[in-house]
């Protein structure tokens, strides 16, 4: 066997010709890593400085999205402080039991703003009074899951109190004369929030 080297062929040359062959392949790979761990820590970045677009997070600080899915509907009402004067009217009324049931049920449940609408008197009035309440309330459920997508094809539903409710869309999700701000979906219906009571 010959010891003897291809013509012109120093080892200067040889080294030159593998860095000229390898270097591309490794500034690729060195490349690649360092892209990679900045494209990490920009994601992480992200992660941290990120905001979750929860719609229902305004009415409740501590919720995650889609917390409702495993709640009934007196869960979703008696859960979140917007709903707190009709918290005080169902357990007047005593209804707590009627949100419990099977269902499906769709709760048009006015917000604390809906209730402040009310003159004083006639607030102070309504909530002493049981009945009423039993009355109010039922006139806010409805048998059956109305979506708003159900809502906006715009329809009559019944209430459990027998009155007819108009919804549909006019430059807002409307039930009667209140605007739903909120849908909430339960495990046993759906919590429309409004922002006044339907009497």
């Amino acid at each position: 066997m010959s010891n003897e080297r291809a013509p012109g062929m120093s080892p200067l040359t040889i080294a030159l010709g593998l860095a000229i062959t390898l270097g591309p392949l490794t500034a690729l790979s060195f490349g690649s890593r360092y892209a990679g761990e900045e494209t990490m820590e920009r994601a992480r970045a992200g992660l941290v400085n990120a905001k979750p677009s929860d719609p229902f997070a305004g009415y409740d600080s501590t919720r995650t999205p889609g917390y409702g899915v495993d709640k009934s509907l007196a869960d979703i009402t008696g859960g979140a402080a917007i709903f707190s004067q009709l918290q005080s009217a169902i357990k007047v009324a005593g209804a707590e039991a009627m949100l419990r049931g099977d269902g499906p049920y769709t709760v048009f449940a006015p917000s604390n703003d809906a209730f402040a609408r009310l003159p004083q008197e006639r607030l102070d009035a309504l909530m002493t009074d049981p009945a009423a309440l039993r009355d109010v309330i039922a006139a806010h459920v409805v048998p059956g899951r109305l979506s708003a997508t159900d809502m906006m094809q715009g329809r009559t539903a019944t209430t459990l109190a027998g009155h007819p409710l108009q919804v549909g869309v006019e430059g807002h999700l409307k039930v009667a004369d209140a605007t739903v701000t909120q849908s909430i979906v339960a495990n046993n219906g759906i919590v429309h929030v409004i922002d006044r009571l339907m009497l």
